[in-house]
């Protein structure tokens, strides 16, 4: 049997507070680009982590699920869960924290430990928005 490339998707729910501010915006800037949301407020973000590989025969699978799991909870969920990512997270220092930016870090992040293993991060930060990204493609 040849070896067939599957993806396999983990999903998390985590508590982050935010407020987008840009140094590089006048007061009067931030308030037009980011209205409302230049005040501190909070989302439950849904992250979808997938992987994608080929399928081992003996195992019937290319990564183990709990080792997934446990990576994204090591590098994702212990650094960002109930925290607020301009303050608490240094990979947001002097970033804007858009769910676009939370998305590339969460991707770097985690290549560091799924190197070509990482396919898509996936951040939903509402119902009806939501940011895919898959690495820098330049």
């Amino acid at each position: 049997m040849a070896s067939k490339v599957v993806i396999l998707t983990r999903r998390e729910v985590f508590s982050a507070s935010h407020r987008l501010y840009s140094e590089h915006l006048t007061e009067e800037e931030n308030k037009a680009t980011y209205g409302k949301c230049i005040n501190q407020h909070g989302h439950n973000y849904t992250l979808e982590v997938s992987v994608r590989g080929k399928l081992n025969e003996k195992t019937g699978m290319f990564i183990n699920a709990t080792e997934l799991k446990q990576i994204i909870k090591e590098e994702i969920m212990d650094r960002m869960d109930h925290k607020n990512l301009e303050v608490d997270v240094k990979e947001f220092q002097g970033v804007v924290t858009t769910t676009e930016n939370l998305c590339v870090v969460i991707y770097e992040l985690l290549a560091k430990r799924l190197g070509e293993l990482l396919y898509e991060v996936k951040i939903l930060e509402t119902e009806n928005n939501y940011v895919i990204y898959r690495g820098d493609s330049s």
